[in-house]
């Protein structure tokens, strides 16, 4: 599928062009499009230890040398995001607001842009989270399965309106799992493979027979 966006992309379509030729959302055709690009990144090669010298553990940077803001997929109801800001985002703010970088409240807000070409204010729906100071990464629950989402970090202006600094890229949280515990019952009992119907919990007798039947 990935081949297929990529060949209609070199030939000049945009991701809403795309997105409708192959029959998908543009959120799905945007996040596979950003999954394929970074993929496209070599990693920097690190230079060989010498003998004997144990090997340091791998940890995520605090900060990077460039803005970037990054959302993940982790389970059907939570994505996990990281951020890093640049001196010059820093700076920027600092002049807009008349006020140091570090006494800037942090805020992330999240945007679910399920199957819309999202321009920044035409989300389905918003919500807003005021994180701790120093804060560069934050993990979000209790979303909806199956929806793509972005993420905004900001800060708020004088009168508490969220002010984006960076946003990230689209990202879906996987499908529901599906229960079939229900489903496979009512198939034992239609292939008569027992007498009566298994009692399921929150129906009653009556009401469960007259469904199935």
């Amino acid at each position: 599928m990935i081949e297929d966006i990529v060949k209609l992309k070199e030939r000049g379509l945009t991701l809403q062009e795309i997105a409708e030729k192959m029959n998908m959302s543009l959120g799905k055709v945007q996040y596979r499009w950003n999954k394929y690009r970074q993929q496209q990144i070599e990693p920097q090669e690190v230079p060989a230890s010498s003998k004997g010298t144990e090997k340091e553990k791998w940890s995520m940077p605090f900060e990077y040398t460039e803005a970037n803001a990054c959302l993940m997929p982790r389970t059907p109801e939570s994505l996990y995001v990281y951020w890093s800001f640049s001196e010059s985002i820093k700076n920027m703010a600092e002049h807009h607001f008349r006020t140091k970088w570090e006494e800037l409240p942090s805020v992330l807000k999240i945007y679910d842009v399920t199957d819309i070409l999202f321009y920044g204010h035409n989300a389905h729906r918003t919500f807003e989270i005021d994180l701790p100071p120093m804060t560069n990464n934050w993990f979000l629950h209790s979303l909806e399965p199956d929806r793509t989402y972005i993420a905004d970090i900001g800060t708020r202006t004088f009168d508490g309106s969220f002010f984006t600094l960076l946003r990230s890229n689209p990202a879906e949280t996987g499908a529901a799992e599906v229960n079939s515990s229900y489903d496979e019952k009512i198939d034992r009992w239609k292939q008569q493979n027992i007498t009566q119907p298994e009692w399921l919990e929150n129906f009653s007798t009556y009401s469960y027979y007259q469904k199935i039947r």
